[in-house]
């Protein structure tokens, strides 16, 4: 019986050698993305809905972009750490995936560049990937506020305006619904957070984390769970488009999104002056209509004059250089900003700030 278990255990560490060494190759004659999948860089947060690792760094890629990001001792994605106590003047990014910029590498990503055009000032980056304005509100009050902020610069997706929406599948974002003629927020799941916070979950999940980090065939099978993932949604998507109604529940969606507007606004507690800017997403700044420039323009009428939208000067932009046409300020494979966008956006965004 011994002997036939150590037999077993060589096999199956020959195996993983092999399956580890093919993925090696694969990755070095370029068969195969040398990173693994964005969503490792999030973690559920029983706050925040979504929050980072903290003290670590990651290489991530796609088909079509590759990058290496670092979270700072606060989770931040920064390759500096932060203290509490400020020596200058602050500034607080707050955004989804499109201000994270965890497509382009440390350094040349949107909130770098933003900080090396504003060297008189702190650039803090909140932004977290997969939130809306309901989390980053929560991501304000549980810790951005701590930080004495002096400046909030708050940056806007189309999606926005239905992600904290109640009917939104993703598990961890905060969700809100109207009942009775009143928006109200719908309390999370308090047995997951208990099951989370267990410490034989938390080894577990280092111990996952360890493994996505430090092994090639994790990015193999990853890669092909992902490429057979995709093609069933493919399949799947081309027919239920058919069914979907990108303006089902529109006007709730309305009342909801003004609620967190005005609840985000009387939520800053240290006379922090807001400025917002719309992300300009392909769809958004492409010539035909799509429900995303909808959903900005109705955004826009509910921030009002609050609003600073680019998309102008970014299609002027990239008429001038003979880039108007897709994927715009993005790649080819992803509607997030390139380093062409991080960099018109940084560029944008501190000229406006400084002239304003």
């Amino acid at each position: 019986m011994k002997k036939i278990f150590f037999e077993y255990l060589t096999i199956f560490a020959i195996s993983i050698l092999f399956i580890e060494l093919t993925a090696y190759l694969m990755i070095k004659f370029n068969y195969l993305p040398n990173g693994i999948t964005p969503r490792i860089t999030i973690v559920p947060h029983e706050k925040f809905g979504f929050w980072h690792h903290k003290n670590i760094s990651f290489k991530l890629a796609s088909p079509c972009w590759n990058s290496k990001v670092s979270y700072n001792n606060f989770g931040l994605r920064s390759l500096k750490d932060f203290k509490m106590e400020k020596t200058k003047k602050r500034i607080g990014i707050f955004g989804d995936s499109m201000s994270e910029n965890i497509e382009v590498n440390d350094g040349e990503d949107f909130g770098s560049q933003l900080q090396n055009n504003l060297k008189d000032y702190e650039v803090l980056n909140f932004s977290v990937r997969s939130t809306g304005l309901g989390d980053h509100i929560e991501l304000y009050k549980g810790l951005g506020q701590n930080f004495n902020l002096d400046y909030i610069f708050l940056f806007i997706s189309d999606n926005d305006f239905e992600d904290n929406y109640y009917l939104n599948t993703r598990q961890y974002q905060n969700k809100y619904k109207i009942e009775n003629m009143k928006v109200i927020k719908i309390q999370n799941d308090q047995k997951a957070n208990e099951k989370r916070n267990l410490s034989v979950n938390k080894i577990k999940n280092k111990t996952i984390l360890f493994i996505k980090e430090n092994f090639n065939s994790y990015i193999l099978y990853f890669h092909i769970k992902n490429y057979i993932k995709y093609n069933i949604y493919k399949k799947n998507n081309e027919i239920q488009n058919l069914e979907i109604d990108p303006y089902k529940d529109y006007e709730q969606k309305k009342v909801v999104y003004s609620f967190l507007v005005k609840t985000f606004k009387n939520s800053l507690v240290n006379s922090e002056k807001l400025f917002v800017f719309v992300n300009q997403r392909p769809k958004i700044i492409s010539k035909e209509f799509y429900p995303e420039k909808k959903n900005i323009e109705e955004m826009v009428k509910i921030w009002g004059t609050d609003i600073v939208n680019p998309v102008e000067e970014g299609r002027n932009y990239l008429k001038k250089i003979n880039r108007y046409k897709n994927p715009f300020f993005s790649f080819s494979c992803d509607g997030h900003y390139s380093k062409l966008g991080a960099k018109f956006m940084a560029d944008f965004v501190s000229n406006y700030f400084l002239k304003n």
